[in-house]
């Protein structure tokens, strides 16, 4: 007789946080890996479609993880998402049809649209801008990639 583990789930995204950990931390390091903005983004919507508080619990973890380890205010990601989410996207869908057309939308919401908003904040707040490179493009390709594959 045979029984099923009952914290299976909870197990498995504990895994993926310190997998997380792991991956954000390294790509701290090394510059060409991506930080995983729009994939987390994606999560964070796609949890927030299914009403699934577990899932969104769990993102919400990884973004506070990703703001701390790049060094951007606690929560704002959060905050960012939320509005997005709740305001941008819905008209979005209503728009685009397409979900690969979807992905390229959610992956350039992710990361210029982040980088703008931060840029408001420190406008407001009278800080000094975030800083912008290159390698923005190469994330929002690679991370493009990956979306579109969950999509």
């Amino acid at each position: 007789m045979q029984r099923s583990f009952s914290y299976q789930n909870v197990i498995s995204r504990l895994l993926l946080v310190v997998l997380f950990v792991f991956y954000i931390s390294l790509s701290s390091m090394y510059l060409l890996m991506p930080p995983l903005l729009a994939v987390l983004f994606f999560l964070y919507y796609d949890a927030l479609s299914k009403h699934d508080l577990f899932s969104l619990v769990t993102v919400a973890v990884m973004l506070l993880i990703f703001e701390a380890e790049k060094g951007f205010w606690f929560g704002s990601t959060l905050v960012f998402f939320t509005v997005i989410t709740q305001y941008m996207l819905p008209k979005v869908e209503q728009t685009i049809r397409c979900k690969i057309c979807l992905a390229a939308v959610l992956v350039a919401l992710a990361y210029p649209g982040y980088w703008m908003f931060m840029w408001f904040v420190n406008q407001v707040l009278m800080l000094s801008p975030p800083v912008i490179d290159w390698h923005m493009w190469l994330y929002m390709i690679i991370e493009f990639l990956i979306v579109s594959v969950f999509i």
